[in-house]
């Protein structure tokens, strides 16, 4: 089957964007079982829409991530304030998160976001431990001065499926 993309609904912006998956959502499921797992999913899931709007962001409805959120922003400050508030409302939940943060184009379709960013924020979530967040060097870069949070140097980062490594800093709260 093929789609026709109406040429109204593609919007090329950038943004900064930040990837939530919960951490061992696979073994929790096993340790809660199905029903208890998803019910605190589905709570965690809301509140974790209220934070990214309560710091202007946009929560991508149309992104399935499984057990994760996309979310996008336009400015690098509310992005690490957000993924900070969502780690900690993943931690009040006991549902610890995985947080990262890049910041590119994407390209907009109706509900949803695509491109390499989004691919690179998903791929930094992934390396963060848990309750972490990590940013891309471009995210560092932006918020150095803005964000009032330090961050900490982890390195060039291979990630999956993109041609050059990544460096990557964990962010610290708190000057």
């Amino acid at each position: 089957m093929t789609t026709r993309l109406r040429p109204q609904s593609i919007r090329r912006q950038g943004e900064y964007r930040y990837a939530v998956d919960i951490v061992d959502s696979t073994a929790l499921t096993e340790r809660l079982g199905d029903t208890a797992f998803r019910a605190k999913a589905r709570d965690l899931d809301a509140s974790l829409r209220t934070v990214i709007r309560g710091h202007a962001g946009i929560a991508i409805e149309g992104k399935l991530l499984g057990d994760g959120v996309l979310a996008v922003f336009t400015s690098a400050r509310q992005a690490i304030e957000a993924a900070m508030a969502c780690g900690e409302a993943g931690s009040r939940e006991g549902l610890p998160l995985h947080l990262g943060l890049h910041a590119g184009d994407v390209i907009r379709e109706d509900n949803n976001v695509y491109g390499g960013a989004v691919n690179i924020a998903s791929r930094i979530s992934g390396l963060s431990a848990p309750g972490e967040v990590l940013v891309s060097e471009t995210v560092r870069s932006l918020a150095r001065t803005s964000a009032g949070v330090q961050f900490d140097d982890r390195g060039e980062q291979t990630l999956k499926g993109v041609g050059d490594a990544v460096r990557v800093w964990a962010v610290r709260g708190g000057k």
